[in-house]
């Protein structure tokens, strides 16, 4: 009996992780699964029969749609990177901003981090009507009389992609803030009173001494946002569609394009491709985080 309730104290808390095993399961495994199994497949959705292929749906996709496929993946790294190192930075000037204490600064911090809390829909939309060309941004601009500024910020071939990483960087720059912020205020307060008596300097003070404590949410926030901007869509598609012409184009919203033809084994073969790159990805900078921490 002694053993057993021993046995069963030291198993209890895993018995916590079986609900978040099965909802895991149910909403993310077993649809990964499928939509693997469907990429080898003709399935369509004018049928309700389909045939196994093998690697057809993904030699179709370099073959015939091979340029276009390759440069929606580069603009999507492309995309991810930029939103990635504008995130990340920008919350870390915030959070070493409103680190310092002044009247006020709980507000400006609500005020940063709230972009996030609304839907990117709803943000694609609202920035649509800001920066199309006779749009709100343009008006300003054009009443301070600075006109030579203008841009057609959403439709313009050579702009149009760093606008919604713009955007995207407005809204997840909180987060970022948040994450950093919280790291800076886990620093002991002796080790920063013993820098500041022995003389250290502002940047002294940064490099050797905050940058280190701080260092594990910089990197977490390069790797969540980075994978965010690898999974970025509803942005995009609702700010340029993936317009003008395929400027905007990612990984993502070629995927959306190609459910169109109704066939579900093609858009399955994409959608398994970036959860391939996205994986690796990951890995890879799992890998160089633990090597910089070990440093």
């Amino acid at each position: 009996m002694m053993k057993e309730g021993k046995l069963l104290k030291k198993n209890y808390p895993k018995y916590f992780l079986i609900p978040a095993i099965i909802i895991f399961t149910l909403f993310y495994v077993v649809p990964a699964t499928l939509g693997l199994v469907l990429s080898f497949t003709d399935s369509s959705v004018r049928s309700n029969s389909f045939n196994f292929i093998g690697l057809k749906n993904y030699i179709a996709l370099f073959r015939d749609n091979g340029k276009t496929f390759t440069d929606a993946i580069g603009r999507q790294f492309l995309y991810a990177v930029t939103i990635s190192i504008g995130k990340t930075l920008i919350g870390l000037l915030f959070a070493l901003f409103l680190n310092v204490k002044f009247k006020g600064r709980n507000y400006l911090r609500a005020l940063i981090y709230a972009p996030i809390m609304f839907s990117p829909v709803v943000i694609g939309i609202l920035f649509n009507y800001i920066l199309k060309y006779n749009g709100f941004f343009n008006t300003v601009l054009n009443t301070m009389g600075l006109s030579v500024l203008t841009r057609d910020w959403l439709g313009d071939f050579n702009i149009a992609l760093w606008s919604v990483a713009g955007i995207d960087m407005w809204v997840g720059a909180g987060w970022s803030m948040v994450m950093i912020l919280a790291a800076l205020q886990s620093i002991p307060g002796d080790v920063l009173e013993v820098s500041q008596i022995d003389g250290a300097g502002p940047f002294v003070k940064f490099f050797k001494i905050k940058l280190p404590f701080i260092m594990h949410a910089i990197n977490l926030c390069m790797l969540m946002s980075i994978i965010s901007g690898l999974k970025a869509f509803d942005l995009i598609y609702t700010t340029t569609g993936g317009g003008p012409g395929r400027s905007t184009e990612l990984l993502t919203t070629f995927l959306a394009k190609s459910l169109s033809s109704g066939s579900l084994g093609y858009p399955a073969a994409i959608s398994s491709v970036q959860f391939i790159l996205i994986t690796i990805v990951a890995l890879i900078i799992n890998r160089i985080q633990r090597r910089l921490d070990v440093l």
